[in-house]
């Protein structure tokens, strides 16, 4: 009886101790470092991974926080790889910084495939998530979210660009290989060069105008050099970016919080993003407008020819897709269905 009664006891402070130990496991949090390359205000941070890991450390009742890094462990190009090998748990990146190396996730990079940043990055998304198995073009990470920017602008600080033809002659900043064939294709002359660089290449007359969003005109500080910006109807290029988590630091989370990110993730981020460019395009054109800067849309005839100048572009990225023995065509005509349906210039409310 005595025996019993011990066991009893032992029993229960037994169970007690696992209880104990179960809930001490259930408060853990687990914080993820996230890689960083740009401050803490740009809307890529405060408008997209900000909003984004806030709502997933809301999800998980904050069993997983995201520490968000101050500086950069390296240049953007090497973010991807500064992912896989464990200096961060979280990163984001540009695709088109490792030119070759994410070529067929640069589907929307694809000359007028994005003609606004909601159904650029839906597309982005939708596409990846039906195709991107097939691709194998980031292995060792666990792709969460991707998007585009928003239309760019041919920001000239001398001349104008109101033709194709205006560009002969033009020497343009661009940010990397696809935008600088797309200006030497269109006639221009391209100069790679960091963003912080601009303003000085173009008043120095190193450059004579740059492509970038209006968002990035404003906040790279290139609004006082511009003198005129012409607006390309359909989306002359974006970026493809992309939000990854390392494979290893996925693997570690439990199912209820991988859960949480993926519920908070892809098309949520894709619409963070039609967002933040959005509202950071309002506050780039209103001050490029109070500058005096003036405003000049290509005509239908002059995107006609930009298209076709630039149609050979298109052709190659199917000749790799069929390379890889994937339906490009397939894939193509899938992106270009979800841009239809995510199209921001949708008239609404009014009888056709």
């Amino acid at each position: 009886m005595h025996m019993t009664r011990m066991t009893a006891i032992a029993a229960a402070l037994a169970a007690t101790w696992a209880m104990a130990g179960a809930a001490s496991a259930a408060d853990e949090v687990a914080t993820l470092r996230v890689g960083t390359w740009l401050p803490a205000h740009h809307l890529i941070v405060a408008g997209i991974i900000r909003p984004w890991a806030d709502a997933i450390e809301a999800e998980t009742d904050g069993s997983l926080k995201f520490e968000i890094m101050t500086s950069p462990l390296g240049p953007p190009p090497a973010q991807f790889d500064l992912l896989l090998d464990q200096a961060f748990d979280v990163g984001y990146g540009v695709s088109g910084h490792n030119v070759g190396r994410f070529t067929m996730t640069q589907i929307m990079d694809l000359p007028f495939a994005s003609p606004d940043p909601w159904s650029g990055s839906a597309a982005a998304w939708a596409t990846y998530e039906r195709f991107g198995s097939d691709y194998h073009e980031h292995e060792g990470a666990h792709v969460v979210g991707l998007f585009t920017h928003s239309n760019p602008s041919i920001n000239m600080a001398k001349g104008r660009i109101e033709k194709i033809s205006d560009l002969e002659g033009r020497t343009i900043r661009v940010g990397g290989g696809v935008t600088g064939r797309i200006m030497s294709q269109l006639g221009a002359t391209p100069v790679q060069l960091p963003p912080t660089e601009a303003q000085t290449a173009m008043s120095r007359g190193v450059a004579d105008g740059i492509t970038f969003p209006l968002e990035s005109i404003d906040f790279f500080g290139i609004t006082p050099v511009i003198t005129s910006i012409t607006r390309i109807p359909g989306g002359l290029y974006t970026d493809t970016f992309w939000i990854a988590f390392n494979q290893d630091s996925w693997d570690a989370l439990s199912p209820e919080q991988q859960a949480a990110v993926t519920k908070h993730s892809g098309m949520a981020i894709a619409l963070l993003a039609g967002w933040a460019w959005t509202n950071g395009d309002a506050v780039g054109e209103k001050a490029l407008k109070e500058a005096g800067v003036e405003f000049i849309t290509l005509s239908d005839e002059e995107v006609a020819i930009a298209r076709d100048r630039l149609s050979d572009m298109e052709a190659e990225w199917l000749q790799e897709a069929e390379a890889r023995g994937l339906d490009g065509q397939k894939i193509l005509d899938y992106s270009r269905a979800i841009v239809a349906a995510y199209r921001a210039d949708k008239v609404v409310n009014k009888a056709q």
